[in-house]
């Protein structure tokens, strides 16, 4: 991508968003600064006309070295693989790529005990396990989702809100549906809800999508996801 086809794809956006656009500063490091490249991916992914161009900014940070110092930087890489890898998961073509690059962004995640702001480590082993379920690869899944619940057997007092015991009963809960068995479902959904915190607004929701009697696992489960506060707008310990 040259110089002035960054530039322009950045004038795309600010023009699109409008009154929501992001400061022009954003950017301002220019095509040869891999935060300013994955920042404009993040815009452009949301415009389906520029996916490609998401795409290929996207790919231009996969050897972008984040200073581990700092979290923030270390996060954006992260969130940058996460989004290519949710990107290329929507073709057939490219879910074992999505697979790779999802797993460099839980290798990134990991090699720091930063606690992030807005990534969650459950949610990227999450999306790592769900493209394998997609690949054909469910058992293997399964038992690495069984290894993240047993690595914090005991320590739900200490580690009250934990993203990756949300996350791997969430998985294995959707996998009980799929084979309808609706009691493991629903005990698994109520086993990740444990590892969340939970407003007392959503309570009486959440009782309300549980209470259902009928045997449309998937469909439960849909509802209790409706139920359920946004995962991005809570605390989390880890």
């Amino acid at each position: 991508m040259t110089h002035e086809t960054f530039h322009k794809l950045v004038h795309i956006v600010l023009h699109h968003l409008k009154e929501a656009a992001p400061p022009h500063d954003l950017f301002a490091g220019g095509k040869d600064d891999w935060h300013a490249r994955a920042r404009l991916a993040h815009f452009l992914a949301q415009m389906p006309k520029h996916r490609a161009d998401a795409l290929e900014l996207f790919q231009s940070v996969l050897d972008a070295e984040p200073n581990e110092e700092y979290a923030q930087d270390v996060e954006e890489k992260v969130y940058a693989l996460q989004a290519l890898s949710a990107l290329e998961r929507e073709s057939e073509d490219t879910k074992e790529a999505a697979l790779e690059h999802i797993n460099m962004a839980i290798e990134c995640a990991e090699s720091t005990d930063f606690l992030y702001k807005y990534i969650l480590r459950g949610e990227l082993w999450a999306d790592r396990w769900n493209l394998m379920h997609k690949l054909h690869m469910t058992e293997e899944a399964e038992a690495e989702a069984n290894e993240r619940i047993d690595a914090f057997a005991g320590l739900e007092d200490a580690v009250p809100h934990n993203s990756y015991l949300y996350y791997g009963y969430r998985f294995k809960a959707h996998l009980a549906a799929e084979r309808g068995i609706v009691l493991i479902a629903k005990d698994y959904m109520h086993m990740a809800l444990h590892a969340m915190e939970i407003p007392p607004a959503y309570e009486q929701p959440l009782a309300d999508a549980f209470a259902a009697a009928h045997e449309n696992a998937a469909w439960i489960l849909r509802e209790v996801d409706r139920a359920t506060p946004n995962p991005a707008q809570l605390h989390w310990d880890i």
